[in-house]
C-alpha cells in the first residue's frame, strides 16, 4: 500500500445542468511522483494539465508538497476541483483514477472504496 494524494477536476456540462467529473490529478508524497489522467486526453483541461507537468519534469525540481493544493485552487473558467484528498492503495494511477471518477460520477466519492 502506498499514500496517493488526489483531487477531481470538474467541467460544467449544460446537458447535465452540473458539473462532470472529467480527470484526476494524483501525487505520490513518497516519491514525488506525480500523475494525471483525464477520460478524454484531448480535452482543453488535459492539454493544461500535459503542460504543467511537462514545465515541471523540465526545471527538474522536486514536486512541491502542496502541489495538489496550489493547482485544485486554479480551476478553469467553467470547471471546478475537489478537495485535496489522501488514500491508501495499491492500484496503479490510471486504475485509481478510473475508479474515482466512476465514484466521483455516482456521488460517492468516499477514498476509503477507492
Amino acid at each position: 500500500m502506498r499514500l496517493l494524494r488526489y483531487f477531481v477536476d470538474y467541467r460544467y456540462d449544460d446537458a447535465l445542468g452540473g458539473f462532470k467529473p472529467i480527470g484526476v490529478w494524483m501525487h505520490n508524497p513518497a516519491d514525488g511522483d506525480v500523475d494525471i489522467f483525464y477520460e478524454a486526453p484531448e480535452c482543453p483541461e488535459a492539454d493544461d494539465a500535459n503542460w504543467i507537468l511537462n514545465r515541471l519534469v523540465e526545471s527538474g525540481l522536486k514536486t512541491p508538497d502542496d502541489f495538489l493544493e496550489f493547482h485544485a485552487a486554479r480551476a478553469g473558467y467553467r470547471g471546478m476541483r475537489g478537495p485535496v484528498r489522501e488514500t491508501e492503495t495499491e492500484r496503479g494511477y490510471e486504475a485509481f483514477a478510473k475508479s474515482a471518477l466512476s465514484k466521483a460520477s455516482a456521488g460517492d466519492l468516499d477514498e476509503s472504496h477507492i
